[in-house]
């Protein structure tokens, strides 16, 4: 069998395993110890992704519709809203969003 004997006066690299360690699985660091790794993640950036998600939410809605702002505005100054069967109606939309 021929083989390349090194290139330019730099010799092979020899294997990082001996040749009669095929098969074998690596030896663990700590044999039956069981540790796992950890992670903590701080209640700061806790908080940093619940924004996130938040601002995330907030964008992907549509923008703010005037007309239908400016209507509700003179829906509660004529005190539509008052009445029982208008105030049930409004309570239950805002519940689907909760």
């Amino acid at each position: 069998m021929v083989g390349i004997q090194g290139i330019g006066g730099v010799p092979e690299p020899k294997p990082d395993r001996p040749e009669n360690a095929r098969g074998q699985s690596a030896p663990a660091a700590e044999s039956g110890s069981g540790s796992q790794d950890d992670v903590i993640i701080s209640n700061q950036a806790h908080a940093a992704a619940r924004l996130a998600e938040t601002i995330n939410v907030a964008q992907s809605q549509p923008d703010i519709r005037v007309d239908r702002v400016e209507q509700a505005k003179e829906a509660i100054e004529r005190g539509d809203y008052k009445n029982p069967e208008i105030v049930a109606q409004v309570a239950a939309r805002i519940d689907k969003h909760l």
